[in-house]
């Protein structure tokens, strides 16, 4: 990740503030890869599981760095000490924040937390500036380095917040102190990390530790909206809508006492595209619909998808199922009750990955279940199975690379 600074003279004095020293080169921007350095960056080095970004900051500087922050002590002047670095994002964010005067939405949740992000975004943008963090940067280093790539005199942030552990939320809420604090839904997600489903409903709600108006979707539910945007949206993306317009909604009733309608809001959705991977139809060669919802999955956002499949009843449907990745001591009972959810849903059960196989206990209730050890052994018999008119959903975890199947039936046009 690398993000550009577009406030120089403040990110700079609050750099300096924070060290309590002078720099004497220029800051451009930030990265925690050594191969996205671009001139007068600054590196940081991030240590993880399996690499050490340490062992890269002789390449930073070769790439034109102006500055490393390392956790090793170095004479060299351009190293910087840092001892723990999601510290100092915090405290740099924080001092950043001070300088903001707009409003902060912060969102969080199992599911939706990006489509819903990218929607009160698009439509806020009608009437402020707005700035978002990019794709799914919610970790805790890119959130506060979304942040710091912001502009100062925006009207709005629109943050996405994510957790693989207990922690995440709370550290990151406790940042931006979001003015609109939101939770999508709650669902068994990242169950590896989090242990308990309870753990996870309690991670989401610490956002609201922190926020100022309070909304919790997954107890209470979004405005109804009366408009029907691009025929065929899966129950979760009308969800996600209805989230959206809701907080949107009470933002223009804050901010500048405008109250929006449906029919406001179907102009303003007319040019927006889904994030890639998250439900859209991609139309192939005789008809063919492809449900391209590869980007992630658990429990709950597979049904979710399965009953948007159904919602199609005069055509062949065909299930591509990857593995649902991190989901605790469990994970075979929730592949195989995936299975039973899709009995009458689909007509084709295409199952790929160790834990999907599970899926396939009840084989007998489709007209053809099949599984397989790897993408592209599945495309090849997906694509001889194939007719005109037929609708396909690909759904799994992102690890399983499902996008793999998505541009193979794209490009085979």
């Amino acid at each position: 990740m690398r993000i550009n600074i577009k406030e120089k003279e403040y990110f700079l004095e609050v750099f300096k503030d924070y060290f309590n020293q002078s720099f004497d080169f220029p800051i451009n921007g930030i990265s925690i890869d050594s191969r996205n350095i671009k001139k007068n960056d600054i590196f940081i080095a991030l240590c993880g599981e399996n690499v050490d970004g340490n062992d890269f900051i002789e390449d930073a500087f070769n790439n034109g760095a102006s500055y490393a922050l390392t956790s090793i002590p170095s004479s060299e002047p351009n190293h910087i000490l840092i001892n723990d670095i999601s510290l100092f994002m915090k405290d740099l964010c924080t001092k950043w924040l001070k300088r903001f005067n707009g409003k902060i939405v912060g969102i969080t949740g199992s599911n939706g937390k990006t489509t819903t992000k990218d929607l009160v975004s698009h439509i806020l943008q009608s009437k402020f500036k707005v700035e978002k963090t990019f794709g799914n940067y919610n970790t805790s280093i890119s959130v506060p380095l979304s942040i710091l790539s912001f502009s100062l005199d925006s009207d709005i942030y629109v943050l996405e917040l994510g957790a693989n552990k207990v922690g995440d939320i709370e550290y990151l809420s406790s940042i931006v102190k979001p003015d609109y604090g939101i939770v999508t839904n709650i669902s068994e997600a990242h169950l590896d990390g989090f242990g308990s489903y309870e753990n996870i409903e309690n991670e989401k709600k610490s956002i609201f530790l922190h926020s100022t108006k309070k909304y919790n979707f997954n107890e209470n539910n979004p405005d109804h909206l009366s408009i029907d945007f691009k025929s065929n949206k899966s129950r979760v993306f009308n969800k996600n809508l209805e989230i959206s317009f809701h907080i949107a909604k009470d933002i223009f009733k804050d901010l500048i006492q405008m109250d929006i309608k449906a029919d406001y809001l179907d102009k303003i959705l007319a040019n927006f595209e889904i994030p890639s991977g998250r439900g859209d139809i991609i139309f192939l060669e005789r008809n063919i619909k492809l449900i391209d919802d590869s980007y992630n999955a658990n429990p709950e956002s597979v049904k979710a998808a399965l009953d948007y499949l159904d919602s199609f009843k005069h055509n062949r449907k065909l299930f591509v199922f990857g593995d649902m990745k991190e989901l605790g001591k469990n994970k075979e009972s929730f592949h195989t009750e995936i299975g039973k959810y899709a009995i009458g849903k689909t007509d084709i059960l295409l199952t790929v990955g160790n834990l999907s196989r599970n899926a396939q206990s009840n084989s007998n209730n489709f007209s053809l279940s099949l599984h397989f050890n790897d993408n592209f052994s599945l495309i090849k018999k997906l694509n001889k199975l194939l007719i005109e008119g037929d609708v396909i959903l690909v759904k799994g975890s992102r690890s399983m690379y499902l996008d793999q199947i998505i541009n193979e039936l794209k490009n085979a046009e």
